[in-house]
């Protein structure tokens, strides 16, 4: 699938806002929708970093920044936006409340039609095929004992954002996704708070200032 930006951080340096309009293809600036999906934190459009991250976009030029509540706003909106952005958070919180508002397969199917995506922090884990790592490194986070950990599946990309700062704050943390790979066979990519992944024309480019 085509048409997707991963990152730790939103719009964090120049690669990955540049990254962001190139999916965009032709922009109306003041006519096209782009959309914030704000399920990740309990205060959904209340929470200061979703307010945030909607002025940033505008800052973009776009005047037309939908912050979505998928449990109270009409699903329409996400078949007409010109992208569609899900914020970071907790991962286990969001795809809960995409299951209670039914649009997983929504949004899976607007993946597969090429409607850009960004995912940024949990909302990059969403996008992959399931929340299994986390489930194991982070139990306490599941609310609800989610037994099914399958996600969007927009992407076959698992990732664990912030891998820098997580690796500094647990030595064991690399040791600890090195085991669960080897036991699954699942493919973890680690992102520092700086890189990401665009997911374009069936290629996958590492978004890397430092490189």
């Amino acid at each position: 699938m085509n048409n997707i930006l991963l990152s730790s951080r939103a719009f964090i340096n120049k690669g990955i806002t540049q990254s962001f309009i190139s999916l965009l293809g032709n922009i109306d600036f003041e006519a096209d929708q782009i959309v914030i999906i704000v399920n990740s934190v309990k205060e959904g459009k209340n929470h200061p970093k979703m307010m945030e991250l909607q002025q940033t976009v505008q800052a973009l030029g776009f005047e037309n920044v939908i912050l979505f509540d998928a449990l109270s706003d009409k699903s329409v909106m996400l078949e007409t936006a010109k992208a569609i952005i899900l914020n970071g958070g907790y991962e286990f919180l969001l795809l809960d409340n995409l299951r209670k508002a039914g649009i997983i397969g929504i949004l899976r199917d607007l993946a597969a039609k090429d409607t850009p995506f960004y995912g940024i922090s949990a909302g990059a884990i969403v996008l992959g095929p399931d929340l299994d790592l986390y489930d194991e490194l982070y139990p306490e986070d599941n609310f609800n004992n989610d037994v099914d950990m399958t996600s969007i599946n927009a992407t076959s990309f698992r990732i664990y954002p912030h891998y820098d700062v997580h690796l500094k704050l647990d030595r064991h943390l690399n040791s600890t996704i090195n085991d669960f790979e080897e036991k699954t066979k699942k493919t973890i990519t680690r992102l520092t708070n700086e890189q990401g992944i665009l997911i374009k024309n069936n290629k996958s480019i590492l978004i890397d200032p430092a490189r």
